[in-house]
């Protein structure tokens, strides 16, 4: 051991021992050099436990200690393959000491050569061959970069050659093994075509390789031991071989990733296609990004001529003669795209700003425009394409200088990444020790020294790709790096999901599954150019993320584009009428309902499109008047004008419930229009049922001629015009005969009035309530009948009448508060409930204990119905819930009733102001009840709008809750606390005045 050692590293006492006896295996004169190289490194622990792994090889290599050094701390998967075979080291350090070219031709003459000393043919002894030879090939490009500083287009076009070699070799003897087994396919004709950095020869260390698979045409093959086979699918199988062959892993690693995505549809198309195939799509279908794509295009393997054969088709649909406007907008998508991912992607030297893909999309799209009048420009290369495109005075020397010298240092810095563990990245380390040894191995003092060098660059490559060609997105679009990362499918899954879960949703597989269904369409729609993210895809994901439920939205959009038969309209519009997308968003994300009914029937969409805030506010005589139209329309088959109304009912709650998500209509018109439609579906259903009726039994003719009455009455939210979304239909059926008269007789005959309004109302109810294609109209509720459900469905007025002066509960008299008369013989329910019932319910004095009993009732709802805790809240029938402002307006309506015509009104809202306006409720009380009525109702219908059904109960806690908020407009980081507190306090505050007014 020297007197300069390895204890004067200052290095772990472990690896000094260690050192020191690997010290004594090379000698003095190997031990000063190897200390002296671990010094320069700057990394001294590192580098001594790397070369300490590689000690056999470095045994194994004299003179080889500089070059060790630098291998090792330029890459870990260098470390492991020197640790697996040692004798290559040796044979590296020998090898890679030139800078004299590598032959294409001699690599592929190597390759045969060893192939050819294979033991058998065995596709495992294949594999295992193809990966030594990979390997050791690839540590000589590794030293040809680290140790003699090639340039990156040499070691760009060594790597490529390398890659082509392997797939020559490798091909025939796969085709061999199939052709002996199938024969010989005719006709014959398969070629492997390169495109992106393979096509460009312009690989790095760890690149996939992109390739196309083209066979002639269709035919079968000639047969062998396994029978015939089309040619399509023998060249299928020889291309899934050719797959297996580079990028199946084994013990020896692996050549080459393999990516198929550039052929026709991606990956959604065939693995091979035919040459007419190929042409025709390209033809018909080519967009602005395969032109790009193809620009880099070269026959690699197998049938070279059918390659070119292939590239001389496409010439038109590559190189237009013309300056062709519609390439430059897409070309300007393009560049669009290339934006956003740079936005989303800071940290990454080929996508980020200023990055690689920049440098290389300035080339093609020059190119791409100037190529069809300028041949020369036709070049794989983008090293070579910028300096032809200063030779046709497209580019200044000067900017071109700079381009290259910038794609130079962008592209080593990218071999240098991949070099480290033999893995496909373009990102930088985080500051620390790992972008400290990549600044190292690149020649560089420091990390502060390579971000100096990287911004230098990347700086000077944005500007001129924003001044080279126009204007960029990045000051168009709003900055989303999580959506554009969720967008691009060259990412993993779990980096886009972790994406999606930044951006707020919640369930982030689930959304990423949408996001890529929703991209599926887009791409078949042909409104993306690129694999890259869209402004479309943008825009419409932004609007998922800023509605109140991100996931819901998201996975309601996806749902909606894929139902559509021909959805480039729909999307279109939605992407160049941003406020109608804004609204079908905000409407998938606040309602399930209404969403599952959009998407059930897309035609809908209109009603977003024609937003007309007018057609919001429509007036009950409007929404009839229109309804009857429908009606009229509709044929005289019964079931086709029941589809029309469940048609129009659907359309108007969409309407209703987005002028209510929107914020344009208020709970009160909510309700009114509502009712509104109900009244006017409900009394064309009983027209129907009539009709159904007088076609079986005849007329109701009462003795004295005339048609018995029937009057379908209104109770409940219906009776008081306050419908909410999913209400049930409160219902009363009366007629005004006795029931003993006969019907005139019909095709079954003459039945009772009574049995004969039975039946009617049964049609009745059946139409109302059975499930359709476009859904039920209502269901109905009619226990509000004498008897509740042990009562005759219908009854006559005498038996009405003789309930309610004999029988009926405080209760049942209450419920007729809210009585109107809504369909069949409306004059007869009029004087029915203004001479029959007035007196009945108006006009006597309530009995002694009403108050009390009233509120017995109350509390039994609250005991029985609301199953209220600390956990759970019933906004109807809990404490200070809508029951509690009905009641106390119900109670005071027929305490001051008998004396005060003007308070017998049904609405609860009416009821209040008019007991103010009489002095018969303290203006503060009815203030707060309102106050309160309107909260509650409101949450109540956003509830339903969410749901598709009545919900009594809130919820409390966790996401739900914080949906709930953010549907009624809180925000901030505890938006759904915000809303509890707020609940809690206007249920305290009704409470508090239900029991004033029940006290008074």
């Amino acid at each position: 051991m020297t007197a300069e050692g390895p204890g004067t590293l200052g290095l772990a006492e472990r690896t000094t021992r260690e050192l020191e006896a690997l010290a004594v295996r090379l000698g003095p004169a190997r031990e000063a050099a190897l200390l002296e190289e671990i010094r320069r490194s700057g990394e001294m622990e590192q580098v001594s436990l790397a070369l300490l792994r590689i000690q056999e090889a470095l045994v194994q290599a004299p003179g080889a200690e500089a070059f060790a050094t630098r291998l090792v701390l330029a890459s870990d998967s260098i470390q492991r393959l020197l640790q697996r075979r040692p004798g290559l080291l040796r044979w590296v350090h020998r090898s890679a000491r030139t800078g004299e070219p590598l032959a294409p031709g001699a690599l592929e003459a190597e390759l045969r050569s060893y192939l050819d000393r294979a033991e058998g043919d065995a596709p495992e002894e294949l594999h295992r061959r193809l990966r030594r030879f990979k390997s050791r090939q690839a540590l000589r490009l590794a030293a040809r970069d680290v140790w003699l500083g090639l340039s990156m287009e040499t070691l760009g076009r060594e790597q490529s050659a390398l890659a082509e070699a392997l797939l020559r070799a490798t091909l025939p003897r796969l085709e061999a093994a199939l052709r002996g087994r199938y024969g010989v396919p005719a006709p014959e004709g398969f070629v492997v075509l390169g495109l992106g950095k393979l096509g460009g020869e312009d690989l790095n260390w760890s690149s996939d390789v992109d390739l196309v698979l083209v066979h002639r045409g269709d035919g079968t093959t000639g047969g062998g031991s396994g029978g015939a086979l089309p040619t399509v699918t023998f060249y299928t199988r020889l291309a899934e071989a050719l797959a297996r062959a580079m990028s199946s892993v084994t013990e020896d690693g692996f050549c080459y990733r393999v990516d198929l995505d550039l052929r026709p549809q991606g990956r959604a198309g065939a693995a091979v296609a035919s040459l007419p195939a190929m042409l025709q799509y390209y033809e018909q279908h080519g967009r602005t990004w395969e032109r790009a794509a193809w620009v880099k295009a070269r026959p690699l393997a197998g049938d070279l001529a059918l390659g070119q054969q292939l590239l001389d088709g496409l010439g038109p649909f590559l190189w237009r003669r013309t300056l062709d406007l519609a390439a430059v907008e897409s070309l300007r998508d393009l560049k669009m795209q290339i934006d956003l991912r740079s936005t989303a992607r800071e940290s990454d030297v080929k996508l980020g700003p200023g990055g690689i893909r920049e440098v290389e999309f300035v080339a093609v799209a020059l190119q791409l425009l100037h190529g069809g009048r300028n041949a020369a420009l036709r070049l794989r290369s983008t090293q070579r394409a910028l300096r032809r495109l200063v030779e046709a005075g497209l580019l200044s020397q000067a900017d071109a200088d700079r381009l290259l010298e910038a794609y130079a240092f962008l592209r080593r810095v990218e071999n240098r990444l991949q070099m480290v563990n033999d893995r496909q990245t373009q990102a930088l380390p985080p500051p620390g020790p790992e972008r400290e040894r990549l600044a190292r191995t690149l020649g560089l003092a420091g990390a502060a020294a390579l971000e100096a060098e990287l911004d230098r660059h990347r700086t000077y490559v944005a500007q001129a790709f924003r001044v080279l060609l126009g204007q960029e997105a990045r000051g168009e679009l709003p900055h989303e790096p999580d959506l554009v990362v969720a967008l691009d499918e060259d990412l993993d899954d779990v980096t886009r999901s972790e994406a999606l879960a930044r951006r707020g949703f919640d369930d982030a597989p689930a959304a990423l599954a949408s996001v890529q269904r929703l991209r599926r369409v887009l791409g078949a729609a042909r409104l993306e150019e690129g694999p890259g993210p869209s402004a479309i895809a943008l825009q419409l994901l932004q609007g998922a993320a800023r509605s109140p439920d991100p996931d819901q939205a998201l996975f309601f959009l996806a749902e909606f584009a894929s139902g559509l038969s021909v959805p480039a309209g729909y999307l279109r519009l939605l992407h160049q009428r941003p406020p109608v997308a804004r609204r079908l968003l905000d409407l998938f994300g606040q309602s399930a309902y209404l969403s599952a009914e959009l998407v059930r029937t897309p035609e809908l969409l209109d009603q977003l499109v024609s937003w007309d805030t007018e057609a919001l506010h429509k007036p009950p005589e409007r929404i009839r008047s229109e309804l009857d139209g429908r009606a009229a329309r509709a044929t005289d088959d019964p079931e086709q004008l029941l589809g029309a109304l469940r048609r129009f009912k659907n359309e108007e709650v969409l309407r209703v419930g987005l002028g209510d998500i929107a914020g344009e209509l208020e709970v009160p018109e909510v309700a009114l229009q509502l009712t509104a439609l109900a009244d006017g579906l409900l009394d064309h259903a009983v027209l129907l049922a009539a009709e159904h009726a007088r076609a079986r039994w005849g007329l109701p003719r009462m003795r004295d001629g005339r048609r018995a009455p029937l009057a379908v009455l209104g109770m409940g939210k219906l009776g008081g015009r306050e419908l909410g979304y999913h209400s049930d239909l409160d219902l009363l059926f009366v007629y005004g005969s006795s029931a003993d008269e006969e019907t005139t007789g019909g095709s079954q005959g003459r039945i009772g009035h009574h049995e004969y309004f039975a039946r009617m109302v049964q049609r009745l109810l059946s139409l109302l309530t059975l499930q359709y294609r476009e859904g039920r109209l209502y269901q109905v509720d009619t226990r509000l009948r004498p008897s509740g459900n042990q009562g005759p469905l219908v009854v006559s007025e005498e038996s009405l009448l003789e309930h309610h002066t004999r029988r009926a509960q405080l209760w049942e008299r209450q419920a007729l508060v809210k009585a109107r008369a809504v369909a069949g013989e409306l004059g007869y329910g009029e004087r029915l409930l203004g001479t029959a019932l007035t007196p009945l319910i108006w006009e006597r004095p309530l009995p002694d204990g009403a108050a009390e009993e009233i509120h017995r009732l109350r509390m039994r709802m609250e005991r029985e119905v609301a199953g209220e805790s600390r956990d759970q809240l019933n906004l109807k029938t809990g404490q200070g819930g809508l029951v509690d402002v009905e009641f106390a307006v119900q109670y005071l309506q027929l305490l001051h009733g008998v004396a005060l015509p003007a308070v017998r009104r049904p609405g609860t809202l009416e009821g209040l102001e008019a007991l103010a306006a009489a002095g018969r409720l303290r203006r503060e009380d009815a203030a707060r009840l309102r106050e309160g009525y309107l909260f509650l109702r409101r949450v109540e219908n956003r509830q339903r709008l969410v749901h598709g059904r009545p919900l009594q109960h809130l919820p409390t806690r966790g996401r739900p809750l914080l949906i709930l908020a953010r549907r009624l407009g809180y925000g901030g980081t505890d938006a759904g606390g915000a809303f509890l507190s707020e609940y809690r306090a206007v249920a305290a505050t009704v409470r508090a005045a239900y029991v004033r007014v029940l006290q008074q």
